[in-house]
């Protein structure tokens, strides 16, 4: 587990929200894999892509009143009126990696081990949480999970 700093950045992309308990509910998982494959089959990730400045795919778990909001797309500083922009705001995250595994498994995995430690809950500042495919493989990925923490 590392800290690391990031910029205010944006992102393009699509999002849905998902009814549950909190930024790590469970029952998430599966509404979170049904979205990705809808945006898959639409071509959203292929058409983004090229715009993107880094090459990685991004989902970000933002907390609402009854669930989460869920955000798929990619870093990039271009617009499209066909997809939705969302700024993040620059501050600290502890980063948790994984690999050689399915991504939604991997990224469920470390967000429960994050979550489920109460000194590691404890430190999550209630904003924007990004979880980051590094290796455009889902299949075997290599992961990042940023957890945005108080400073």
């Amino acid at each position: 587990m590392k800290v690391k700093s990031r910029e205010t950045f944006k992102l393009i992309g699509r999002s849905i929200e998902i009814q549950g308990q909190g930024v790590n509910d469970e029952n998430y998982s599966k509404e979170k894999t049904e979205f990705y494959k809808e945006l898959f089959n639409q071509g959203m990730m292929k058409e983004l892509m090229p715009i993107s400045t880094d090459k990685k795919g991004y989902a970000v778990i933002i907390p609402i009143d009854n669930g989460i909001k869920y955000f798929a797309g990619v870093v990039s500083d271009d617009y499209n009126d066909r997809y939705e922009i969302l700024e993040i705001s620059s501050q600290s995250y502890v980063v948790l990696t994984k690999n050689d595994g399915i991504s939604r498994l991997l990224f469920d995995k470390l967000e429960n081990e994050f979550f489920t430690n109460e000194d590691n809950a404890s430190k999550y500042n209630g904003k924007e949480i990004l979880e980051v495919l590094l290796n455009g493989d889902p299949m075997n990925a290599e992961v990042e999970l940023w957890v945005p923490i108080n400073s």
